[in-house]
């Protein structure tokens, strides 16, 4: 006999409205014009119109652009046209998707596993298997965490690999990039012929797995633009061309009138279609406007007296703004905002905090874009025969009353694209 049972679930469901407000605010200028173009298209009750946006005794100007490096295909496009052939678990492909969405420009993942899937109600498991899929995906080394897993995934990919690399790899990392060869040769017991070997095979290696994407120029056109008012103060206005949809009041009330029940119920519909999509426009416009805001009020030293930036994440955006991570995430993704005449993306206003010390005895913090400042003042000043050691660096700054590790001294000196002590003092030879 067939055992019957009921069982009790909560599931997320997502409404039309919902569904309707997250894609939207992912969708810059220009898709966003075109989404709205389909919107007209698929309803005959809406229209569409331009704003007047041309002022008095004001000269018509070219809206700012800068130009950057794309790529044939984005690396998001690229990355999910690879995960639609897998055979894979729904839940497993959506954790994948996010992960794909949450990669820097580098194509490291760094974001929390948890706070990303928790919006859509998947798991930790499920987003750590979502991860390791990513990882598999080319180029190799996307989805890492860092430079050593990259160089690790890479060369786990390649066919023919030098003796003993993998080991150094997992296990010499910190040591290889020291250049202490001496060191590598007695603890690994290889010539120096391997070393060499090993070497020059990671060199043909890419340090950042989005590089390996070929690139071409293409302009970008700023959002936003941050500016000084009359008074002094950090205001924003939107350099956006979005068109008004407007409701056909007219053919509603007529259709209203004289049209059967069929009718009726369609018109009914389309109403509703339209006040989501008025809804959900008008949330993504609030939704910029709170998060530019909140970031500039965060970091209004750097605006107007162009200090270090202040620690600042989109976890904290959220707090401040009342909105959730994912809806910060996506507001600050692929979007750029004009200020003294250039261009920057949201992106990089975000700073990871440091602890430090102050005056008072107090636990302050530090930001690590003012601490990769004062690192590439310290190396700029040194002495090039005897360079400084990531150790020397950081107790540096520990003199300084910046609480900061050697090891993360060394990540911050590879983002500036600084080589080790070894090598600089070589270059100089």
């Amino acid at each position: 006999m067939a055992d019957i049972s009921l069982k009790l679930q909560l599931k997320p469901k997502m409404t039309q409205i919902q569904s309707l407000t997250i894609k939207m605010l992912g969708l810059q200028a220009q898709d966003l014009t075109e989404f709205l173009y389909e919107q007209i298209t698929d309803n005959p009750l809406l229209d569409i119109r331009y704003p007047d946006v041309r002022r008095s005794n004001t000269p018509i100007a070219e809206k700012p652009i800068d130009n950057i490096h794309s790529r044939e295909d984005s690396l998001e496009e690229m990355l999910m046209k690879q995960l639609r052939v897998l055979t894979i678990s729904k839940k497993i492909r959506m954790a994948a998707g996010l992960v794909i969405r949450s990669l820097d420009e580098k194509g490291f993942f760094t974001d929390d596993l948890d706070s990303i899937g928790i919006d859509y109600g998947i798991t930790l498991t499920e987003m750590e298997q979502g991860l390791a899929v990513v990882k598999t995906l080319d180029p190799p080394g996307i989805g890492a965490s860092g430079i050593n897993e990259a160089l690790l995934i890479q060369t786990r990919r390649c066919e023919k690999v030098p003796d003993h690399t993998l080991e150094l790899l997992q296990y010499h990392y910190e040591d290889f990039l020291k250049g202490k060869w001496q060191r590598l040769r007695t603890e690994m017991e290889i010539s120096d012929t391997e070393l060499k070997c090993i070497r020059d095979f990671l060199k043909k290696l890419s340090l950042q797995p989005a590089q390996q994407i070929v690139q071409k120029e293409e302009f970008i056109r700023a959002d936003m633009e941050i500016y000084t008012n009359e008074k002094g103060d950090l205001a924003i206005r939107m350099l956006e061309e979005i068109p008004d949809v407007f409701f056909r009041e007219d053919l509603y009330a007529s259709y209203e009138k004289q049209g059967d029940r069929k009718t009726k119920k369609y018109i009914h519909k389309a109403r509703r279609a339209f006040l989501d999509l008025q809804a959900a426009l008008a949330y993504r416009r609030q939704s910029i406007f709170a998060v530019v805001t909140a970031m500039i009020q965060q970091q209004k030293n750097f605006f107007l007296q162009g200090e270090a930036l202040c620690p600042l994440n989109q976890k904290e955006l959220a707090e401040k703004t009342g909105l959730s991570t994912s809806t910060v995430s996506r507001v600050c993704r692929d979007r750029y905002v004009l200020f003294n005449r250039r261009i920057y993306a949201i992106q990089d206003f975000f700073a990871q905090s440091y602890s430090r010390i102050s005056d008072k005895n107090e636990t302050d913090y530090i930001s690590s874009r003012a601490i990769m400042e004062k690192i590439a003042c310290f190396i700029k000043d040194e002495d090039v025969k005897h360079p400084y050691s990531d150790q020397q660096i950081a107790a540096y700054l520990q003199g300084q009353d910046i609480l900061i590790a050697r090891r993360t001294v060394a990540k911050f000196r590879l983002i500036l694209g600084i080589a080790n002590s070894n090598m600089r003092r070589h270059m100089h030879e």
